[in-house]
């Protein structure tokens, strides 16, 4: 890729986690805590990356409080 051609991909994390967690089938660790949307978000992550196949990306997340 060229200096002058460079791409971001940027990830909305909350969105990923809300999607994951609902999209994937429950999961869990052997000590009981629910992992589906970790499982969930590293799939959808790894698909985009080997997608876009960029040198950047960023995942941001809502920040807690009130919204401007």
């Amino acid at each position: 890729m060229s200096e002058t051609n460079k791409q971001v991909v940027l990830i909305d994390g909350s969105s990923f986690l809300f999607r994951a967690f609902h999209a994937v089938p429950p999961l869990t660790s052997p000590e009981g805590e629910p992992t589906n949307a970790v499982y969930g978000v590293s799939n959808m992550l790894r698909k985009l990356l080997a997608e876009y196949q960029t040198e950047y990306f960023a995942v941001v997340f809502d920040a807690p409080g009130k919204k401007l």
